[in-house]
């Protein structure tokens, strides 16, 4: 189904220039985002204090239609900057979203077994069980993420998917805390559920020392984005935003854009700055994020609608599409605007927004 306003929508007969600050949600990852960076700033609230707009983060609210509407991306009023496979779901779902630019994650990915396991390789992996997270609800981003890493490890390994078994871990909803699937994944890997399991990023590292397991490799940041072959380690992001939103408000969202492409240079010139936003982010040490990020932190915080950012999110669609995890009619061109990434002279904000439903 397509959402499009209509006149009447966009410009409500009630608007006055009294009309009280339009509430306006934002999402992101609790990992490395421009969005997180912007929030841990205050950006968000500097750049529109002046302006009839509230951001807030649906992260300050436990409301199960708030944190639905944030995964399926029918919350009214709503900029996120998340999971691409989510993304690319919700809108085979409801087209109510439009890609306004992609991000590319490069993280440390760890291959984890119990401390006493005889595996020490890739290839050792040959008939034994590996764990998958499988979360509650429609769609699960946690086994679309693991999915394709151990289809990428696998083949490097010279294996594949019918070479392994799988077992299925029942995790929370993609809207529990971050962390709280990979503590399950390494109560699998310890209880003997599976052989070897996957852990992401700074959590990962945390919880790997933690729990005292066995690293079977650890593939870093740097030779994730150097081999071809590891594409499907990389963790794409999409900022999207509410579609009604967007066309009855477009030079808010050209502004927002703006800060958010800046996020990049801010985190080159303030290194130390940076890191210590994410640590707090992610709710990880300093040096966990140095270990998962290594020198890609800025290039990781970049967003951007270059053809190769596009290509990477095309195979992604493709694979999902292969699953039929998203609706064969998802078409990348009829989502994207990436037009408001492009600055246009922007005339002073009115002091009213034109609210949407």
């Amino acid at each position: 189904m397509s959402v499009r306003p209509s006149a009447s929508s966009t410009v409500p007969p009630s608007a006055s220039p009294t009309m009280p600050s339009q509430l306006v949600w934002y999402a992101r990852c609790p990992t490395l985002t421009a969005m997180g960076l912007l929030a841990h700033r205050g950006v968000l609230q500097r750049e529109f204090r002046r302006d009839p707009v509230n951001f807030v983060s649906v992260r300050e609210t436990s409301l199960p239609s708030v944190r639905q509407g944030y995964l399926d991306h029918s919350l009214a009023n709503l900029v996120r900057e998340g999971d691409a496979a989510t993304a690319l779901w919700s809108y085979g779902l409801n087209e109510r979203s439009r890609l306004l630019a992609v991000g590319h994650t490069y993280h440390t990915v760890l291959v984890v077994a119990p401390s006493r396991s005889p595996l020490s390789r890739l290839e050792d992996l040959k008939g034994h069980t590996l764990a998958l997270p499988r979360e509650a609800g429609s769609f699960s981003p946690a086994r679309v993420r693991s999915l394709r890493a151990w289809e990428s490890l696998l083949d490097l390994g010279g294996l594949k998917a019918a070479d392994v078994n799988f077992h299925n871990l029942v995790a929370g909803h993609p809207s529990t805390p971050f962390g709280d699937i990979a503590r399950r994944e390494i109560e699998t890997v310890l209880g003997g559920e599976a052989d070897a399991g996957l852990l992401f990023g700074a959590k990962g590292l945390e919880l790997a020392r933690t729990a005292g397991l066995k690293i079977i490799h650890a593939f870093e940041a740097a030779d994730i984005k150097a081999d071809p072959r590891l594409n499907g380690l990389i963790e794409l992001r999409t900022l999207t935003i509410d579609y009604p939103f967007l066309e009855a408000n477009e030079e808010v969202v050209s502004r927002l854009v703006q800060s958010l492409a800046g996020a990049a240079d801010w985190a080159r010139s303030f290194s130390k700055q940076a890191l210590s936003h994410i640590a707090e982010e992610g709710k990880v040490e300093p040096d966990d994020v140095v270990r998962a990020y290594g020198d890609l932190i800025a290039e990781g915080t970049a967003l951007g609608a270059e053809e190769w950012r596009l290509a990477d999110l095309g195979r992604l669609l493709d694979w999902l599409k292969a699953r039929q995890a998203v609706a064969a009619t998802v078409d990348l061109k009829a989502w994207s605007r990436t037009d408001v990434l492009n600055p246009k002279p922007l005339k002073s904000l009115p002091k009213t927004l034109n609210a949407v439903a």
